[in-house]
């Protein structure tokens, strides 16, 4: 066992060489080239080997083989898991942590974006694409263009006090609004969301992991100003996975059936969090923003 230090060793290595390819056009076309070759490959090997593993937009593959509870980490997340690490196909573990902490940013793309698509809790197996992993370079145990597998449990993601005080500050907010104008049949959820079911839908209840297409439509509270009207769904370049939305989303959605509508009065930290936007005709989102959703779920897709 060679530690977490190592293979964080490994991940900036690997990170480094993973921008690196994205600057220059020739190596994005070896890269897309490998990639293509790579996600060929891992798809043969999980349809041989019968394995329930859904894939990624990204060309990750991931099993979620225990659930967790609450929301994934976002890329500037501190998070604290647990992992074993082998070339794809082998069973042998090239290295292993059962506790090590890190910024999410800093590993390596794949294991971004599989933590990404995990929460507290949660264990699951991911296969990585050598070009979200170490690329051509040759290591210890891991030759060049190898495809890699993860057993990884997500442990859990570190909320900031900050983050916490600003839940509290926002959640008074929404009861205030709410009250103000009078707002009834709103239900409360643990998560800060508050939330009224407009029209119910029927079938299945949507889950994390579920593709789906929804129209919605973007306001900031305090001004009622609209920054976004549309949908979205599944595309080449997004998979429209329930976990692939804002956290206020991921809460409502698991609650939620295709058809259904429903107004949601989001906490700020369940939206944008601490980081300004811009949304459509140039409607600014400031920090700290509490919003308001109009959202419809249309249907849940077939993965």
């Amino acid at each position: 066992m060679r530690g977490f230090l190592s293979v964080l060793g490994f991940l900036v290595v690997g990170s480094i060489m993973f921008t690196s390819c994205l600057n220059s056009e020739p190596v994005v076309n070896e890269f897309a080239e490998q990639w293509k070759m790579d996600t060929t490959n891992i798809g043969i090997y999980i349809r041989t080997n019968n394995l329930p593993a859904r894939k990624d937009v990204s060309g990750v593959y991931f099993n979620i083989t225990e659930p967790g509870f609450g929301f994934p980490p976002k890329i500037s997340s501190e998070v604290r898991f647990g992992y074993k690490l082998s070339v794809m196909g082998s069973s042998s573990i090239i290295d292993e942590d059962a506790d090590a902490t890190s910024k999410l940013e800093d590993l390596v793309p794949g294991m971004q974006v599989g933590l990404s698509l995990m929460t507290p809790g949660s264990k699951a197996i991911i296969y990585v694409p050598s070009g979200y992993a170490y690329g051509a370079t040759n290591l210890p145990g891991i030759p060049s263009n190898s495809n890699l597998k993860f057993e990884v449990e997500l442990i859990s993601v570190t909320v900031t006090p900050a983050e916490l005080t600003q839940l509290a500050a926002d959640t008074v907010a929404l009861d205030q609004y709410l009250v103000t104008n009078e707002v009834e049949n709103v239900i409360k959820d643990t998560t800060g969301l508050r939330y009224v079911i407009t029209v119910p839908g029927s079938g299945p209840t949507a889950t994390l992991y579920d593709k789906v297409r929804l129209t919605y439509t973007g306001k900031v509270l305090t001004t009622g100003a609209t920054f976004f009207t549309g949908g979205n769904g599944p595309t080449e370049i997004f998979d429209s996975r329930v976990i692939n939305y804002i956290y206020a989303f991921q809460a409502a959605l698991t609650k939620m059936k295709p058809g259904t509508r429903a107004t949601l009065y989001v906490p700020s930290v369940l939206g944008f969090g601490n980081q300004a936007a811009t949304g459509a005709g140039g409607v600014i989102i400031p920090a700290n923003s509490n919003l308001i959703y109009e959202i419809e779920l249309v249907e849940i897709v077939e993965d």
